[in-house]
Order: structure tokens, then C-alpha cells, then sequence
């Protein structure tokens, strides 16, 4: 959990130790230099712990190591919904001390505060919430290239425009339709957004989240076209090459064939859910897009928008922290054909990865 390369995973120790190190102009992402050490993790969120929301899938965990040189040496942790949040921060970083701003306290808060209210890590999303909240930072902490961040952008705002060029009228100026688009990307001025918000009947108390989480769906369809060829790949490994490379007893041997039976069920369920989400989309869109008849159903789905983005984003994180384990494990290994102990260790990780809603579990390597 404490590896670097899914969308559950910041490792801001990480990367501002390299920035640090290659003396990068303005190398921080937090005010407070301190906060530098610490890991965010998207976690299974436990609904009875206090300040736990019943309508997200996950909470962020921030994971302090004691040793910021070698992380998996342990350290402490807390979900950043927790009401002693900033106790919990005082107590290891001394934000009471002298010297320390209550400005930057509340900046670095804030910060925590925008990144809990996403359902994964993903550099682009991180980086978008931030720059509409008015924080820049460093961008070598989001590894996004400026090529692959237009090409995002350019197809979500191609999903907007139909629907802003209709509540606007065919006839309306570019400008104003573009102008329009910007609005619902920020999802932030209602009463600019006040025509689609009338147009389309959004209740008024919801639409800026709505509209927020239409765009998160379009980025997790992006997300989610764009990694098919790689799901694939590891698919086929479950099926063909999940196999020891030597003769085991037949216990052994057993036991590994029900681990991979388990890993490929759960790796199924959690893809059927994005696969039937996504179909779901399209064909509305598109009925949307073809006929009035289909305007209302379109909608009802967007007023369902909030659920279905973090419902995507907790799927895609578990399937890309799944390739990811699987990739860090067998890449030494010709044909990613392991030996029988390493692949039992890995099928094991990879069935707590995929874990269902039932069985969510926190990661052992985070404690308090």
C-alpha cells in the first residue's frame, strides 16, 4: 500500500525528498515544510469510526512514517474525516509551536480538505481541484504531462458541450457556450450555471455537486478507455500464467488454484461494475444526444452522479493498484511466470487489493 504508482497512493515523502535533493525551485507542496513526510492513502473508509460519510466508498489516510528515509519501518495514522485531525497533526508536527503561521496551518488544511473530497489520488484530478481552489504547486508532484493533461481535458469538455449548447439554445454564440463550459468545469458559480440548472430541472441544493461528479465520470470514462489494453494483459496473466513454475503436492497446488479462482472473481466483479457504469453512460449520452425521448432518462442518471463517481473511482483505484502489484512482483520474472511461493504472496495481496464492499479491510502496513 506504501508503493507509489496506483491512483491510491500520494507519496508526498516521496517526491518532495527528490525535488529537495535536485534543489528544485519552489520544491514544497505544503506550506509547512514538516507536513513533507507524510503518505496519502484512498482506504476502505469504516462507516462506525467518527465523522465517516455513509455517501463516499473511501477516506484518505495520512500515514506519518518514523523514519522518512525507510517508510515501511511503520509509523502512525489517521483518516483525515476524524474530528482530532489537527490534534492528531499538532501532536507529531507541533503546529502550535512557534514560529508556525496559523495562515499556514489553515492553507495546508484546506489542502487535506480538497484531496479527502476526491475518490482517487490521480494526478490530473489532484491537480485540477487544487488550481480551482486557487493552490499551485510544484507540478512534478501530480506526473502529468501538459500533452496528456489537454488531451483530458479536451474530452471531458467535449462531453459538456451538447448539453450546454442545448440549454443555451442552437443558435447561441460560441463565446457564450464556451463561457458556459468553463462555468460547469468549475462547478462552483450557481448563478452563473443557472440555466442549465433551470433547463434541466437539476434540484438547486445539488447541482454544483452534480455537475463536480458529471465531470470526475467523464474522467474516470477517459481513465477507463485509455487502461483497457492493460487490464487485458493482466486478465489473460490471471487465466494462462498465474501457474507455479514447478511441481507442487497437491495441497499446495489446490490452495494456489483457489487463490487465483478468488483474485479472478473479484478482479471480475470490480471490472463488471465499471464496464456496466460506463455502457450505461454512453447509451444514455447518446440516446441524449439522438432524440428528446431520451433527455429525461440522461438526466435521471446525472442526478445520480455523485454515487456513480466515487463508485468508479474506488473500482479503477483497486483494478490500477492491482496491475501495479502485479507488475512491482513479476517483472523480474520471465513470462511473469513465478515461483510457487511468490505467487502466493502475490495472489494473496491481490485478493485484499480487490477486496468487495463487504470486505473491505485496512492495510496491516498502516497503524497508529
Amino acid at each position: 500500500m506504501l508503493d507509489a504508482g496506483s491512483s491510491r497512493v500520494f507519496n508526498c515523502n516521496d517526491r518532495a525528498r527528490k525535488l529537495m535533493k535536485e534543489k528544485a525551485e519552489n520544491p514544497y507542496f505544503f506550506k509547512l515544510p514538516k507536513l513533507h513526510g507524510l503518505i496519502l492513502i484512498k482506504e476502505a473508509m469504516l462507516h462506525a469510526s467518527p465523522g465517516a460519510s455513509r455517501d463516499r466508498a473511501v477516506g484518505t489516510k495520512l500515514y506519518v512514517p518514523y523514519n522518512q528515509e525507510d517508510v515501511y519501518e511503520g509509523g502512525r495514522s489517521s483518516f483525515c474525516h476524524t474530528p482530532r485531525l489537527l490534534q492528531f497533526l499538532n501532536d507529531l508536527f507541533g503546529l502550535r509551536g512557534a514560529g508556525v503561521e496559523d495562515a499556514d496551518v489553515g492553507h495546508d488544511l484546506k489542502i487535506l480538505g480538497i484531496l479527502d473530497r476526491l475518490p482517487s489520488l490521480d494526478g490530473f484530478l489532484m491537480r485540477d481541484a487544487l488550481e480551482l481552489d486557487g493552490i499551485r504547486v510544484n507540478e512534478s508532484y501530480f506526473e502529468v504531462s501538459e500533452e496528456e493533461r489537454a488531451v483530458i481535458h479536451q474530452f471531458v469538455r467535449r462531453k459538456f458541450e451538447p448539453l450546454v449548447e442545448r440549454a443555451c439554445g442552437e443558435q447561441s454564440a460560441p463565446d457564450k457556450v464556451n463561457q458556459l463550459i468553463d462555468k460547469v468545469w468549475e462547478a462552483k458559480d450557481k448563478a452563473a450555471l443557472a440555466p442549465l440548472i433551470s433547463a434541466f430541472r437539476f434540484p438547486e441544493d445539488e447541482a454544483l455537486r452534480m455537475f463536480a461528479a458529471w465531470k470526475g465520470i467523464n474522467f474516470y470514462t477517459f481513465e477507463y478507455q485509455r487502461g483497457q489494453p492493460l487490464r487485458e494483459k493482466f486478465a489473460l496473466w490471471l487465466r494462462d500464467g498465474a501457474l507455479p513454475r514447478s511441481f507442487l503436492a497437491k495441497g499446495a497446488l489446490d490452495y494456489l488454484k483457489q487463490l487465483r479462482r478468488t483474485t479472478t472473481e473479484r478482479l471480475r466483479e470490480t471490472w463488471n461494475t465499471l464496464e456496466l457504469i460506463t455502457r450505461e453512460y454512453e447509451t444514455l449520452y447518446e440516446r441524449f444526444l439522438a432524440t428528446p425521448d431520451g433527455v429525461g432518462d440522461f438526466l435521471r442518471f446525472l442526478r445520480r452522479s455523485h454515487e456513480i463517481y466515487w463508485q468508479m473511482g474506488d473500482s479503477l483505484s483497486k483494478i490500477s493498484h492491482a496491475i501495479h502489484c502485479w507488475k512491482c512482483m513479476t517483472v523480474a520474472y520471465a513470462d511473469r511466470s513465478l515461483p510457487a511461493e511468490k505467487l502466493a504472496a502475490l495472489l494473496e495481496a491481490l485478493q485484499l487489493v480487490l477486496a468487495g464492499g463487504g470486505e473491505r479491510v485496512e492495510s496491516a502496513v498502516v497503524w497508529q
